[in-house]
């Protein structure tokens, strides 16, 4: 076990110029009361809110380190404490070894933090994972269990976005009656587009996000055309007002056809049922390429593009 660290050091000397909500994280003190020793972790990512900070840590008699978070609660004198991953009193697994990253973003109307930390299990297994907390007006950051249950962990030999993640988990399980195509799911920062099928209904769906409730539409209505058959590709097409999603799919009368929506730079979610329509009376639906470059075509020939039919 370590004494208190430079790493603490940070952390402790950080808490004088907290927001008062957030000056009752403190780290030594928290510590203290647990009778617990700092850990030296390879990464402690720093927290984008003044209202959270990582903490690891050895419990007493403990070999192997734990970590959490601290969370400042409003109108409290003390923190409250988030455990992520409490290490086996007396066992030397499982470890958190390091918290490599704590990302800020928005989802369903909710500011979230998304806390990437490795869990050594075995001498020779460590797994990525990630932890989800999202921003109570009541509470402080508090965790969202459907998130921390459904984000699986990941190779660490692998990419993974914690964010990208999070929103594919939030839209498999707002519409748990369709089927998920994980193929075609197109997820950044700020925004996420999915597309489903249901096979009972002979039906297809897209829906889209921007921090807020997903907005849906079934894409042989978008196409004005009747029953969807199978999605084939789905893409996106970045313009400087928006950014456009194109989904294309066979419809029952196997006619290959496309069904576009958008989303704004200010985060106004829309179907794009006239756009849909050039694009399709044109004919350019020979395959996804095709449709994207008639779409890029399409929104030049705009005087003004910031325009939105």
């Amino acid at each position: 076990m370590n004494d208190i660290g430079p790493v603490l050091a940070l952390s402790i000397a950080a808490t004088c110029c907290l927001p008062a909500s957030a000056r009752q994280l403190d780290v030594a003190r928290f510590l203290k009361e647990r009778g617990a020793e700092s850990a030296e972790l390879r990464q402690l990512a720093r927290s984008p809110s003044p209202a959270v900070v990582p903490v690891a840590f050895y419990d007493k008699d403990g070999m192997a380190p734990s970590c959490g978070l601290l969370v400042a609660v409003p109108h409290a004198a003390k923190p409250r404490y988030i455990d992520i991953l409490d290490a086996d009193s007396g066992s030397t697994f499982p470890q958190c070894v390091a918290i490599p990253s704590i990302r800020a973003f928005r989802l369903q109307d909710r500011r979230y933090l998304a806390i990437e930390y490795l869990d050594r299990d075995t001498r020779d297994d460590t797994y990525r994972y990630f932890h989800y907390v999202y921003d109570d007006p009541a509470q402080g950051f508090v965790e969202d269990k459907m998130l921390n249950d459904g984000v699986p962990s990941s190779d660490l030999r692998k990419q993974a976005d914690g964010i990208k993640l999070a929103r594919e988990t939030m839209m498999r399980k707002t519409f748990p009656q369709w089927r998920f195509l994980e193929r075609d799911f197109i997820a950044g920062d700020t925004s996420s587009f999915a597309t489903f099928e249901d096979g009972h209904a002979r039906a297809c769906h897209f829906a889209m996000e921007a921090g807020t409730k997903p907005l849906s539409a079934n894409l042989a209505d978008v196409a004005s055309t009747t029953g969807c058959a199978s999605v084939l590709a789905a893409t996106r097409l970045d313009a400087p007002a928006a950014t456009y999603y194109i989904s294309m799919f066979r419809s029952d009368a196997g006619k290959q056809l496309v069904a576009i929506a958008s989303i704004a730079n200010d985060g106004t979610l829309k179907v794009e049922k006239d756009l849909s329509a050039d694009i399709n009376g044109a004919g350019a639906t020979g395959d996804i390429r095709a449709a994207r470059t008639a779409l890029s075509q399409r929104l030049g020939t705009f005087s003004d593009p910031s325009t939105r039919q």
